[in-house]
């Protein structure tokens, strides 16, 4: 399976060059986070990625909690997409929103059904742009706020970090918190398809 690894600006100054000479074929790349905030180390992640010959993806930590809230979040990624250029042939990974349990730490949670929802109108809108559209989420959330088993046609990417991944629908395994590559300690994943990210 071949590894990867994503990041966000809290990894710093990454080493590109050293992570693909180290065998890391992948990366997901944080853009942002919110409805407004573009992560600081975004284009240069994204450029020192491209020019070490990496495949692509990026990711959205999302905050939504109602539909509206996700379109704004939804529209600004999108934004940021358009304006460094990068257009669906370059992340072949895809563009995946991040719905997690410190989405809503000390905030209101969504009501029942609202994630699910939320994560299909995100995966209809980003494909509907041309991107193959995802959703970042553990394990167990995949299985109930999420419902993997509807989203046949986009990518699941599963944080499970155990000995195996029990998502029968995921398409990439986060499967540590702990992989080190290039002097630094990143979140490993593995592409579970042989051929992903060259459709």
């Amino acid at each position: 399976m071949t590894t990867g690894i994503d990041v966000s600006e809290h990894n710093g100054e990454i080493d590109w060059k050293r992570i693909a000479e180290e065998g890391i074929g992948f990366a997901i790349i944080r853009a942002g986070y919110g409805s407004a905030y573009l992560d600081s180390r975004f284009y240069e992640n994204v450029n020192g990625a491209h020019d070490a010959g990496l495949k692509l993806g990026v990711y959205h930590f999302g905050y939504a909690r109602h539909g509206g809230e996700l379109d704004v979040e939804k529209d600004f990624l999108l934004s940021i997409l358009k304006d460094c250029g990068l257009m669906p042939k370059h992340l072949p990974l895809g563009v995946f929103w991040d719905v997690e349990e410190d989405s809503y730490r000390g905030r209101e949670f969504p009501r029942p059904g609202v994630i699910n929802r939320m994560c299909h109108a995100f995966c209809e809108g980003t494909a509907a742009a041309g991107y193959r559209a995802g959703i970042y989420a553990s394990a167990s959330w995949l299985s109930s706020h999420i419902r993997a088993a509807e989203f046949a046609g986009h990518t699941l990417w599963a944080a499970q970090w155990w000995k195996k991944c029990t998502v029968k629908e995921a398409g990439i395994w986060q499967f540590t918190d702990h992989l080190e590559a290039a002097g630094k300690v990143f979140d490993g994943n593995y592409l579970l398809e042989k051929d992903y990210g060259d459709k």
